[in-house]
């Protein structure tokens, strides 16, 4: 086969990149209005680089490379990822996009870079191992049949609101909470708990106007975003992301303020949403969690979720390349 070449992506490529996503990993539809805002919208502080490998001008594969400010990055961490439409799938080609999307992340100042792969992928699994990347943590996947278990999510979720009214903590959504500071709290909510994630690449603060943004994306209503107040304060938050075109419903975030861990109350608002996805007819919902993280695969495990293939995540470190 012969090697490939590549070209920028533009925003008008959104879509082209969603459907080659989609052909290289077809249990996870990608959204094409979904990856327009991500590309319209992502973070201003971090820099990215969106590529097409091309085999006699057919668009094959599609790759990027994304980071943060190297000041704030030690290690300068450099998040990179391949995919390649299954239908053009060989080692030998893989192995060609990995080598050029290396190449192009180190000219960037990259030292240490970051890749995942699906547990199923084993073309994409023994590249990454013959090019010398390392496994690093694993991110567990989660089903939750809603049609088989709807009726007895319903119930918690309505004893869990009356536990939590008799504890003093309301449970409602983002539309309904009428509070003039409702942004700047969910923002410190989100920041404050982001970082108790399990992870070994740092996590960098969010510039509050992509938090705002992202409130606001398509896959998010302020109607499904559940709440949970102490007073004016939210102490917990969850919500699921609704793909426009196509792809499952995943869960976006859940988290709970560390003062209040332990009463039930992320498992409360988690059931709000779960409640609600099938009210409006959801069929299934996914979530994902790092393997380390006990809490909420603890909570997942109560709820009636069942295991699907996780996601490996890989670390490899580049020769330090000095930027003077």
């Amino acid at each position: 086969m012969k090697k490939p070449t590549f070209r920028a992506a533009t925003l008008d490529d959104a879509s082209l990149a969603a459907d080659i996503m989609t052909a290289a990993f077809p249990r996870e539809p990608e959204d094409p209005v979904l990856t327009l805002e991500r590309w319209q919208r992502g973070r201003e502080d971090f820099i990215w680089g969106r590529f097409f490998a091309e085999v006699d001008g057919v668009p094959v594969g599609y790759v990027e490379w994304a980071h943060g400010p190297w000041e704030q990055l030690p290690e300068r961490h450099c998040y990179v990822d391949v995919f390649l439409d299954l239908t053009y799938m060989s080692k030998t080609l893989l192995t060609n996009i990995w080598k050029w999307l290396e190449d192009e992340a180190g000219k960037q100042g990259a030292w240490t870079l970051n890749a995942s792969a699906g547990e199923e992928e084993t073309e994409m699994l023994g590249v990454l191992k013959a090019l010398g990347y390392e496994r690093e943590r694993q991110d567990r996947v989660w089903i939750l049949d809603l049609q088989a278990h709807g009726a007895r999510l319903t119930a918690e979720a309505a004893a869990a609101r009356e536990h939590m009214e008799a504890e003093g903590i309301a449970l409602t959504t983002v539309s309904e909470w009428h509070d003039p500071d409702s942004v700047a709290k969910l923002f410190k909510l989100s920041e404050d708990t982001r970082q108790d994630i399990p992870h070994s690449t740092p996590i960098l603060p969010q510039p509050k106007e992509y938090f705002v943004h992202r409130m606001n994306a398509p896959d998010r209503r302020l109607d499904r975003w559940w709440l949970a107040l102490d007073g004016d304060r939210p102490v917990a938050m969850s919500f699921l992301s609704f793909p426009p075109v196509r792809g499952h419903v995943w869960t976006g975030y859940t988290c709970c303020d560390r003062e209040y861990r332990g009463r039930g109350i992320a498992r409360a608002v988690k059931l709000q949403t779960l409640a609600q996805a099938v009210e409006v007819g959801i069929p299934s919902v996914r979530t994902d969690n790092d393997s380390e993280n006990a809490a909420m695969l603890h909570i997942n495990e109560t709820l009636g979720y069942e295991s699907l293939p996780g996601y490996v995540n890989f670390v490899k470190r580049l020769p330090a390349r000095a930027l003077r």
